[in-house]
């Protein structure tokens, strides 16, 4: 290969690596403040800015079945009795990848239940953007784990 291609070659591939972390930069950063909101609500359950943070179309979504949880109200509802049930509800998240107009995220769960099991169980999110709000949540968890740690246990059918 010719000196002059190989750094030509050289020279796009840096400037496409450059902008390809120079964009996921920006997105992260227009990002993060909305979804360092997101995790407030729901590890304090305080409600604030939430219409300056949560789009007027937001869905939630949650594993196992992903049926759409439509409506600000439906979240602020779901976000409350989780913490009712678990008042030391806490979510942190362990690594998060941004796009142009969606981000995820990897995180665990740890909460106490009122009669005090404790419960740790990782997760993850995809959150998707729409006029620099979050316009939805897919959210999947350990189910099993969680009702598991909860002293659930799984019986197999008899044969």
């Amino acid at each position: 290969m010719n000196l002059t291609v190989l750094r030509v070659a050289l020279f796009l591939f840096s400037i496409l690596l450059v902008n390809g972390c120079t964009s996921e930069h920006n997105a992260q950063k227009e990002m993060q403040p909305k979804v360092d909101k997101l995790l407030g609500y729901w590890n304090t359950g305080n409600f604030d800015d939430i219409e300056n943070t949560l789009h007027e179309e937001f869905e939630m979504r949650m594993s196992p079945l992903f049926e759409p949880e439509p409506g600000i109200e439906s979240f602020k509802e779901s976000v409350t009795k989780t913490r009712e049930k678990y008042p030391d509800f806490n979510i942190k998240i362990l690594e998060a990848i941004y796009g142009d107009s969606a981000g995820a995220g990897r995180w665990t769960m740890t909460a106490t239940s009122k009669s005090g099991k404790k419960l740790n169980v990782m997760g993850i999110s995809i959150l998707h953007f729409k006029d620099g709000k979050i316009k939805d949540e897919w959210i999947s968890s350990g189910d099993l784990l969680w009702m598991q740690q909860l002293g659930y246990t799984l019986t197999p059918p008899q044969e």
